[in-house]
């Protein structure tokens, strides 16, 4: 999959702040500190005066766990026997 940077304009209806959210997906064989640098590089051409000019504020939301358990699934411990003989 080719990389791909999307711009989306978020409003915050209580206090009327604006966002400018840099979404970036890099290619599947980058690696995670490729992904970091391209995406700040990139996001730094957007903003006037980069990311460095102490009027950007720059967040990650929290990614899920890759394999989630169920909550209400107890563990199984391996190697016991049940009942007795």
């Amino acid at each position: 999959m080719p990389s791909e940077l999307v711009l989306r304009l978020r409003v915050d209806p209580v206090t009327g702040r604006r966002e400018v959210v840099v979404d970036y997906t890099s290619d599947g064989d980058a690696l995670p500190i490729e992904h970091e640098d391209e995406h700040r590089r990139l996001a730094g051409k957007i903003v006037e005066g980069g990311l460095s000019s102490g009027q950007v504020e720059v967040t990650r939301p929290l990614e899920e766990p890759a394999t989630p358990s169920p909550a209400d699934e107890q563990p199984v411990a391996e190697g016991t026997k049940s009942g007795h003989r």
